[in-house]
């Protein structure tokens, strides 16, 4: 399945930047940061705050995903590192989770390889309540 290019916030994609830039000098040679990297500097398209559609996974977001090998469906909310809580279901775009669904669409098929090194597919079921601070 090809997936459309994932789209990310000009206001997210300088915040992501930004990020990986201070973690690059603490965390040298840390993939998550070259993917989430690559993914805003060479695969999305950047869009002002304004045009994000609304079926569009950004930071702030509050996403259900179904999970089949595990079958079963979650909700999280995406937040930047400082922000994250598992026990408040709040994951990083750090994460692999997180990584895969920023910029996705609802409907999408997001993969993305988990610590064992085995990959692993979702399905983006929805986007929940109002995401204006996602903009």
């Amino acid at each position: 399945m090809i997936l459309r290019p994932p789209i990310i916030s000009e206001p997210d994609a300088g915040r992501i930047r930004e990020l990986c830039a201070r973690l690059e000098f603490m965390r040298e040679d840390d993939p998550a940061l070259a993917e989430l990297l690559a993914k805003v500097s060479e695969e999305a398209e950047i869009v002002p705050a304004d045009r994000m559609p609304p079926d569009v996974v950004a930071v702030g977001s509050e996403v259900s995903f179904r999970d089949p090998v595990a079958e079963a469906t979650h909700r999280v909310s995406l937040v930047y590192p400082e922000h994250t809580s598992p026990p408040d279901r709040r994951i990083s775009v750090l994460s692999p989770v997180g990584r895969a669904i920023l910029g996705r669409f609802v409907g999408d098929v997001a993969s993305f390889v988990v610590p064992d090194g085995s990959r692993r597919e979702i399905r983006i079921l929805a986007l929940h309540g109002h995401n204006a601070l996602a903009r």
